[in-house]
């Protein structure tokens, strides 16, 4: 059946500034512009009583994205064709003002009105009102900089209170006054929303209360720490929205058009990891709910997401795919979450109008370890090579403008929230920074760990070309593996090495058979902390497991290089 379309009216504003009595008064005139949207793009607002109202989550306090961007302020009316004014007060003599017209939405008694503002320099600081017919909102103490949103299920939820080192981090959050975080409260929704249905935390600035909050609340350790470091980087204000929810798969972030491109138009089965699953139930079942999201698809990207997209943003980060680490979920994870990003990023950019960059920098951990037994060789291991679109590192052709923070080698046996839930998010905070500065801000850093351009046969062993884009460290012999003519992989370790390469066995296929393919860390839980064997030297980052199953034949020897995609 052909989905049915609709058009919406976007309102432009074009701007003709007039100076009065040393106020910048901004006077409008409207064009119009007709744009389509598929039906399940639409926006729909439950709420049974439409009043004059701004978006939820435009509030005191919080930060909207700054220049060279412009950032939108929206709400809605049930007044449809008269006047919004809006005011954006710098200080008592410098005043922007705009106006703009209530426009029809996906409901006949909804309208939604939209204002784009000047270009504010980082640190900024401002009032905004906004006025219809009476009634007016005000909302101050509003700062400029750059906004992430920090999405994924249970270890992105997973608070500050909850980590190693709790105490001096959240103690340390007053001295932070111009980061400022918002926490979404876990709903769900059957269709595409334009407003948040809750919110769980209003934007606040950091203290020992609203970065301390209750286990699995607010705030979110890794968004914290993560915003945290970008914004000692950078010296000006970060904005931060968690919006999350444990036990949640890729496919109920994900809009039906993108599951769609991955084959997908049902629901799949799910099977959450062991460890998962026994901490979840240790809990009381009046705790659990923080932990159960929901496994049908669109689900959270209908009542989480969506509701952002006129937002104009920085960029996001995402700690997510462990639900998704059984069956087809993970078979298909090579396609769902690349596509997820670029619909995201196509989403935001297209309802921001432009505001947003149609390629803004995403970042996300590979997943951490799990269980103890060395022996698990699939689900985790395929998850995290499909976390690259199988190319093993990022941003490569097929997810530019992607970082990651490699977590593999922090495992947490013994956490109290189940080995699935490692407490050590210290290091990932730092890690997703380094790569955050590097890709998203385009600082020179050494942002991820060494990766092998080749693979070749000696009479020394089987030597592994990293390059000289790192200066390597060995920490261990363990970790390595060649796949044999009949198909079984079988350890290989560590004989040698030097600052650009590492030499392991080539000499352990049983007796007239070769090497047909190597691979890297390719268990569940590889290593101890932070000892698995391939690390740089400059930040101690661990290189990313990684697998290459086609070889060439030089002389009867064979070669293997890494120059792209591998499809397992």
């Amino acid at each position: 059946m052909q989905r049915a379309h609709i058009k919406l009216i976007a309102v432009v504003l074009l701007i003709l500034p007039i100076s009065i009595g040393g106020n910048i008064i901004r006077m409008s005139v409207k064009e119009y512009e007709e744009v389509s949207f598929k039906e399940h793009l639409t926006v729909k607002n439950e709420a049974p009583n439409v009043i004059f109202a701004l978006a939820k989550h435009f509030q005191d306090h919080m930060v909207l994205q700054k220049a060279p961007a412009r950032a939108n302020i929206y709400g809605f009316s049930p007044d449809i064709g008269k006047s919004v004014l809006v005011s954006m007060q710098i200080s008592p003599s410098h005043t922007y003002t705009y106006e703009t017209t209530v426009i029809p939405g996906s409901s006949p008694d909804i309208g939604v009105w939209n204002v784009l503002l000047d270009p504010m320099v980082a640190g900024s600081s401002v009032n905004i009102t906004a006025q219809s017919q009476g009634q007016s909102y005000i909302i101050t103490d509003v700062i400029f900089g750059d906004v992430w949103l920090c999405s994924g299920q249970s270890n992105m939820q997973f608070t500050t209170v909850q980590m190693f080192g709790a105490a001096a981090e959240i103690a340390d959050a007053q001295n932070y006054p111009n980061i400022r975080l918002m926490t979404v409260y876990e709903k769900v929704s059957s269709t595409p929303l334009d407003d948040l249905l809750k919110i769980q935390q209003n934007w606040t600035r950091p203290d020992n209360v609203s970065v301390g909050g209750p286990s699995w609340k607010y705030f979110s350790a890794v968004c914290w720490l993560y915003g945290k470091a970008i914004h000692k980087a950078l010296g000006y204000p970060i904005g931060l929205v968690a919006t999350d929810w444990g036990g949640t798969p890729v496919e109920a972030w994900s809009s039906p058009e993108a599951l769609a491109k991955c084959g997908i138009h049902g629901k799949t089965k799910i099977k959450q990891p062991d460890s998962f699953i026994k901490y979840v139930e240790s809990l009381p079942p009046s705790e659990r709910h923080n932990l159960q999201g929901p496994d049908d698809n669109s689900q959270l990207w209908n009542a989480m997401i969506h509701p952002f997209l006129n937002m104009t943003i920085y960029g996001a980060i995402w700690y997510q795919g462990e639900a998704d680490a059984d069956g087809v979920k993970m078979n298909n994870y090579n396609c769902t979450f690349p596509t997820m990003i670029r619909d995201w990023r196509k989403n935001f950019y297209l309802f921001s109008g432009g505001q947003t960059d149609p390629i803004f920098p995403f970042g996300f951990v590979q997943l951490a370890p799990n269980s103890p037994n060395q022996s698990i060789t699939v689900g985790f291991p395929d998850v995290r090579w499909h976390q690259t679109a199988d190319h093993g590192f990022v941003p490569n052709q097929d997810m530019i403008n992607v970082f990651m923070a490699v977590a593999i080698d922090l495992p947490d046996f013994n956490s109290t929230y189940g080995s699935i839930h490692p407490c050590d998010k210290m290091d990932v905070g730092d890690r997703l920074c380094l790569s955050g500065l590097a890709v998203a801000y385009e600082r020179s850093e050494v942002f991820q760990g060494p990766f092998p351009i080749q693979g070749e046969v000696t009479p020394q062993g089987l030597k592994i070309l990293y390059g000289d884009k790192w200066s390597l460290e060995v920490r261990d012999t363990n970790g390595f593996e060649l796949r044999c003519d009949s198909d079984n992989w079988v350890p290989s370790a560590v004989i040698g090495s030097d600052i650009t390469s590492v030499t392991i066995q080539a000499n352990v296929c049983p007796q007239g058979e070769n090497p047909t393919g190597i691979r890297y860390n390719w268990k569940e839980s590889p290593c101890a902390f932070k000892k698995c064997a391939v690390y740089e030297t400059v930040n101690g980052l661990p290189g990313p497991p990684f697998v290459i199953v086609d070889s060439v034949n030089i002389d009867g020897r064979p070669l293997f290089k890494f120059n792209g995609p591998v499809h397992i």
